[in-house]
């Protein structure tokens, strides 16, 4: 097919690139790393925010006792679990600058620390102001300095590590001063120009712009955002993932190219809930927490509905495909069938693969934004269990609903191309006698 040798020569060069680019690749793993750090914030948010208003309840009703004991224990008890709210969602960005200049400072095997502390300290001076009190403002501590935070903790491990290759200021010491000491007193220069720059940029940014470096990066960055975070943006990144994955290149080529998106969008709508915004008129559809649990059920492809199948297949290699790669399905990892069945490179699984997870995404998008189900604001992680995970999502029982006829939409997607191929197999397994 002329498309297909279209996408492979000049689509797949593409990717390949995207995926072993080494901002990328630190990108990725500071989310990965940051997961259980999302988690708890989430699991604050929801103990910190009672289901129910309790003095909007009648005082005869069931729960009403429960509900009133819970805001009562937020009050004397809950300061605690808020902080703790604040310094894992709610700081996320500070988090990501220092986490992907670990691990960018470890792709190029220099001491990890420093760059990641000079990262953090240059989030603080780019991206906080003070307040009257002499306190300080933590505004773009959340997702919206999401976009700032990368380009700190990328921006800042490639300056110093271009002063310390070139030993710009680096102090020589005997042998006999030990290493911890020589590193860190060898490094005082290089640190001291870092500082003075991000000084000097931060002061420049707020008198010639008079806004702060992440306001800066978003009045920058807001058109092109605006312009792809719609249920098009969302289908059109679904399709490109599942074109690159067809062809054996991971998805997250792709994905971590959308994570900045899709986590600025999630820890926007967390915030907006903890204010007091309706569920159904949070700020975002498209968030981390959608992609995971209502697009990919099963993994890549959705194909949770797929390995349903199988386990009632006549053939026995794809029933015993289907029994392999059940449990991991409930977790959202389809590597035994994607390579096993396999979907791969296979022509006659490139439809309903490229369909069925997309076809999840604007569903889902569609029936979040007239207000049918709760738009997310709880990341519960990748691999939570289908039925949970939607509804922890949005804590909203409608989504288990909602999960339940996607996973059916995309049985119905795959099961014409899953019965052509069974048929080949139970012929193959014919003529090899396997019964």
């Amino acid at each position: 097919m002329k498309s297909m040798d279209w996408i492979e020569k000049k689509l797949l060069p593409i990717a390949n690139k995207l995926q072993r680019n080494r901002y990328l690749q630190s990108l990725q793993s500071a989310f990965m790393t940051l997961i259980p750090i999302m988690m708890v914030g989430s699991i604050c948010i929801i103990i910190c925010n009672p289901l129910r208003d309790y003095t909007q309840m009648d005082a005869a009703d069931t729960l009403y006792s429960f509900f009133k004991g819970w805001s009562m224990f937020l009050e004397s008890y809950g300061e605690p679990v808020t902080i703790l709210s604040w310094t894992c969602l709610y700081s996320i960005s500070l988090w990501v600058s220092v986490t992907i200049s670990w691990y960018l400072s470890r792709y190029y095997k220099m001491n990890t620390i420093i760059p990641s502390l000079l990262s953090l300290s240059s989030f603080f001076v780019l991206c906080t102001t003070l307040t009257g009190d002499l306190g300080f403002s933590s505004d773009y501590w959340g997702g919206e300095g999401l976009f700032a935070a990368i380009i700190i903790g990328i921006g800042i491990t490639e300056l110093y590590r271009a002063l310390t290759e070139k030993k710009i200021g680096y102090i020589e010491m005997p042998d006999t001063v030990p290493p911890v000491l020589k590193n860190s007193l060898g490094s005082l220069f290089p640190i001291i120009i870092v500082a003075a720059f991000v000084t000097v940029l931060s002061t420049f940014i707020r008198t010639v712009f008079g806004c702060t470096f992440p306001e800066l990066i978003l009045n920058c960055i807001h058109p092109v955002v605006a312009s792809v975070d719609n249920v098009f943006g969302l289908a059109f990144g679904s399709a490109l993932t599942q074109i690159v994955w067809w062809f054996g290149i991971h998805n997250t080529s792709v994905t971590g190219i959308l994570e900045p998106l899709m986590m600025s969008n999630y820890a926007a709508n967390a915030a907006a809930y903890s204010a007091g915004t309706a569920t159904t008129a949070l700020p975002h559809i498209w968030t981390e927490p959608l992609w995971w649990n209502f697009m990919v059920i099963g993994g890549s492809g959705a194909t949770l509905g797929l390995v349903l199948l199988t386990l009632r297949s006549k053939s026995k290699q794809l029933k015993t495909i289907g029994k392999l790669s059940l449990v991991p399905a409930f977790f959202n990892i389809n590597e035994p069938v994607i390579f096993g069945l396999p979907i791969v490179l296979n022509p006659l699984f490139f439809v309903p693969w490229l369909t069925a997870q997309t076809a999840n995404g604007i569903i889902t998008y569609l029936v979040m934004e007239v207000g049918l189900v709760n738009r997310t604001f709880v990341d519960p992680g990748w691999n939570m269990p289908p039925i949970i995970g939607q509804f922890l999502a949005t804590l909203d029982w409608r989504a288990v609903i909602l999960a339940i006829a996607l996973i059916v939409l995309d049985a119905l997607i795959y099961y014409p191309f899953l019965k052509v191929y069974e048929r080949q197999k139970l012929k193959e397994e014919s003529a090899e006698g396997v019964g």
